[in-house]
């Protein structure tokens, strides 16, 4: 079992180098069905068998497999309690608001790229969160941990934070807002 596992591991680390990965990463969270192909399509490449691929997929769409950062909840909730309006905007091919809000995490917003067929770092997205949420580029402030995704909100005018990935799953940094905000 072992020994299948270390195998199973080390392709998935191999993934990203695999033909067209770039291009397939970047329409994987536009549906439910393209990310099921693209993704069972990389674990099958892995070499897992496609029932286990199809498995493993179903997985990754479960409240378990997103952790919410323990300091999330409290910063928005801080950050609601100052009167300013918060959004998601994610690349993700299921629905994450239950999960969020189970969470104590409730936005104003939420745009997720599976419903609307593009993700970031197309700037569509960040300009559906700026509608929802009636905020001009010049007074929205985007916090995210990935400058090829999360940079698409610079590319329409919005103040962008990037976070370092922490270690682990624990708190975030987010507090560093809170300052932000005065």
């Amino acid at each position: 079992m072992d020994g299948e596992r270390t195998r199973y591991l080390s392709a998935f680390a191999r993934i990203r180098d695999l033909p067209n990965f770039e291009e397939e990463e970047s329409r994987a969270d536009s549906s439910f069905e393209a990310n099921r192909e693209i993704v069972t399509g990389w674990f099958r490449a892995a070499g897992m068998e496609p029932d286990l691929a199809d498995a493993a997929w179903a997985l990754n769409g479960e409240a378990p497999a997103w952790p919410i950062y323990p300091d999330a909840a409290e910063v928005v909730g801080a950050i609601k309690n100052r009167g300013v309006r918060t959004a998601l905007v994610s690349n993700f091919h299921v629905d994450l608001r239950p999960h969020l809000i189970d969470s104590g995490l409730e936005l104003d917003t939420y745009v997720i790229s599976f419903e609307h067929g593009f993700q970031k770092p197309d700037p569509r997205m960040f300009k559906a969160a700026l509608h929802d949420l009636d905020v001009p580029e010049s007074e929205a402030l985007m916090v995210g941990d990935r400058l090829e995704l999360d940079g698409g909100a610079a590319a329409v005018g919005i103040d962008t934070l990037l976070l370092p990935m922490p270690p682990g799953s624990g708190p975030r940094g987010l507090d560093v807002i809170l300052g932000m905000l005065g």
